[in-house]
């Protein structure tokens, strides 16, 4: 097992709550399905690698949010069609958007090449990272390799992970930060693919879970697989 950690931070970012329409609700953290596509540009691969990787789950991750300064929203333009050729006019969507958020990612994989490959590019990236849309983009740094990492038996995490049921309660030390107590939010970890001829291909979200994430403070909980590596407490999805 080969553990690949790194931090990145933005100015303004938006991940998208995928059941949110006409106003773009934002996760705490980036998803599981944005970090592997992050990683995928900036190896420079195909999208067909990019389902492969997360549709088989070679790679799994952990975040843990770091710190985020504030939150705003925007207003955001795109166009709609008729069809394929007709435009049919504008529209406008409202987003939040997170301000200075810094994380630091953590991933796990077996496969020894391809992690060495990971890591690689999270040093040289071969395009410019962003998590998210084009304008979304991030500074990746302090970026390790084969990190040691052990059992934990505290019982106690502090990085966002997925709900399959668990037992949990939040616990707070210090009430004068930014504080987001555990929160929910349906996200697919994997996409089923229909390909058709000259179109872009089709996909819909599989593997759907609710993602907890927070900030400021920290989860126990009860009965659940996690590590400890360096300072932080794990739950790898």
């Amino acid at each position: 097992m080969h553990i690949v950690r790194f931090k990145v931070e933005g100015v303004f970012n938006s991940f998208r709550m995928p059941f949110f329409r006409t106003y773009h609700k934002t996760f705490l953290a980036p998803p599981k399905t944005t970090i592997i596509g992050m990683i995928t540009n900036i190896m420079g691969k195909s999208e067909d690698f990019f389902y492969n990787i997360l549709n088989q789950d070679e790679i799994k991750i952990s975040v843990v949010i770091d710190s985020i300064r504030g939150r705003a929203k925007d207003l955001w333009t795109y166009k709609t069609f008729e069809n394929k050729s007709n435009m049919h006019g504008r529209s406008i969507i409202r987003r939040d958007r997170l301000f200075n958020a810094k994380y630091t990612i953590y991933l796990m994989i077996d496969d020894k090449e391809l992690s060495e490959e990971i890591y690689n590019s999270l040093l040289y990236p071969e395009s410019v990272p962003s998590l998210g849309l084009d304008d979304e983009i991030v500074k990746i740094y302090d970026v390790v390799y084969n990190l040691d990492f052990d059992e934990n038996r505290t019982g106690i995490v502090n990085s966002v992970f997925m709900d399959r049921g668990y037992e949990y309660q939040a616990k707070v030390d210090d009430f004068s930060n930014m504080l987001e107590i555990p929160t929910a939010n349906v996200v697919p970890l994997k996409y089923k693919i229909k390909k058709n001829k000259n179109i872009r291909s089709e996909r819909t979200g599989i593997d759907l879970c609710k993602q907890i994430e927070f900030l400021n403070c920290y989860v126990e909980i009860k009965d659940v697989k996690s590590y400890m590596c360096e300072n932080n407490k794990l739950i790898f999805y």
